[in-house]
């Protein structure tokens, strides 16, 4: 019965290692998500942008031409 509760304590230490790890790890990579999203929010901003002045260009060339 003590060899299974060391085992299942060392189990549970072990897994309680890897959560800290994996929050360790989260706290690491989250500025950088949130850095990614902003400037994935400003890059669809400009793209947006982009679109709106080319199709406006497109709308000022004659038909014929096209």
């Amino acid at each position: 019965m003590d060899e299974q509760i060391n085992s299942l304590e060392t189990k549970l230490n072990l897994l309680v290692d890897k959560i800290e790890a994996l929050k360790n790890e989260n706290s690491e990579i989250k500025p950088s998500l949130y850095r990614a999203q902003e400037e994935n929010t400003l890059l669809r901003a400009k793209i947006n942008e982009a679109t709106i002045k080319i199709e406006n260009l497109l709308a000022q060339i004659p038909d014929s031409v096209i």
